[in-house]
């Protein structure tokens, strides 16, 4: 098997939400136990967190936000209770320190797959991040440990150019924000569309200054399906990937979109996340940029474990053999989803014309999407 690591500890549980909130502890005990159940149990190496210094979160977050959190912290503490920061997003008592163990996690996991033998990493920590603004939380996240990390890459690891793929179903506003006129960081975000953040990751929101046509925005009808999915990564993801030659790929590894979760209308299946690793997969070894994934979304439990595990699975395979023992054991009737990839025929000619315009418009940046 591929050396693979994970950044996971029940102390990211301690971040509370109310009841009825679907960004639960119960996700990441839910992928503990799936993965404990899995054929990767005795191989995933465990990397510790740390908390994050204020100077590594001022690398994209500004100061006076962090400010502001820490006295809402204050406030949460001495009452000693939840506390609501908007409409969505919460804060316990032990949230904010929390929230900056989960993007320290990020960090290590980005060193160690640069200074140790890892060829992958996935850090499995909550709150997600990718709605994390430069200046403002929302959609359940506090900081973005996504951005923070590609940017401690760059300045401080090396990295040239660093690819962020986002598959939450939700589109990743807050990672476009922080890098829409940096061309040293290239965001690429498939999403279901209209959807929340309203108004939000239509595809002329294509960067600025430097950074023009380094955001790409793969907006997706409703009810897309793994068929789309697919497709759109063949026509535009894998072709970008492989001409902007990156020497890091991050992934904001949402499975909001699976077709059990509550919140989104994307219908991919456990089958489809697996088909969708396995192209991430194929891309690390085709450019050597090494693979990190954070966990964004996903609430329905059973969905979110399986679709983490057979991502897991298979960054970890190391041989065409491995790989297709992994897929087969999700394909077959007897398999642990017991569903078969949905083919979206219902709205494959939305799909492919929406497919088509991204193509067209970005082929003003990219040689490689020109007929």
């Amino acid at each position: 098997m591929r050396p693979i690591s994970i950044v996971q500890h029940e102390d990211f549980r301690l971040h509370e939400t109310p009841g009825y909130h679907p960004e639960s502890p119960e996700r990441l005990a839910a992928i503990d136990e799936a993965l404990q159940k899995s054929d990767l149990a005795n191989e995933v190496v465990q990397l510790k967190s740390r908390m994050v210094k204020e100077d590594e979160l001022c690398l994209v977050h500004d100061p006076a936000y962090i400010e502001q959190l820490a006295k809402r912290d204050q406030q949460a503490k001495e009452r000693n209770r939840t506390i609501g920061l908007d409409g969505d997003t919460f804060l316990s008592p032990a949230s904010f320190d929390i929230a900056k163990m989960a993007v320290g996690g990020g960090l290590n996991a980005i060193e160690s797959v640069k200074n140790d033998h890892f060829l992958s990493s996935f850090v499995s920590v909550r709150p997600p991040g990718h709605h994390a603004r430069i200046r403002h939380h929302m959609g359940f996240c506090i900081f973005n440990n996504i951005a923070v990390a590609a940017r401690y890459a760059v300045d401080h690891l090396g990295y040239k150019r660093v690819m962020i793929l986002d598959w939450d179903v939700h589109h990743g506003n807050g990672t476009q924000e922080i890098f829409y006129s940096e061309p040293a960081v290239c965001f690429l975000s498939l999403h279901q569309f209209p959807f929340y953040p309203r108004n939000s990751g239509w595809f002329t929101e294509d960067g600025d200054g430097e950074g023009k046509g380094f955001n790409i925005n793969i907006p997706l009808p409703e009810g897309t399906g793994d068929r789309g999915y697919l497709a759109a990564w063949d026509a535009i993801v894998t072709p970008i990937v492989h001409e902007y030659e990156p020497d890091l790929i991050l992934l904001s590894a949402g499975y909001d979109a699976h077709i059990d979760d509550p919140l989104g209308q994307q219908r991919i299946t456990t089958v489809g996340f697996a088909m969708l690793a396995q192209r991430l997969l194929d891309l690390s070894n085709a450019t050597g940029a090494k693979v990190v994934c954070f966990l964004e979304g996903g609430y329905d439990l059973t969905a979110l474990a399986e679709s983490v595990v057979a991502t897991m699975r298979v960054l970890s395979a190391d041989s065409e053999e491995r790989s297709a023992e992994v897929h087969v054991s999700y394909i077959m009737p007897n398999n642990a989803t017991g569903k078969q990839p949905v083919t979206g025929d219902r709205f494959a000619n939305e799909v492919d014309d929406r497919i088509e315009q991204v193509r067209k418009h970005f082929s003003n940046y990219w040689k490689c999407l020109r007929p």
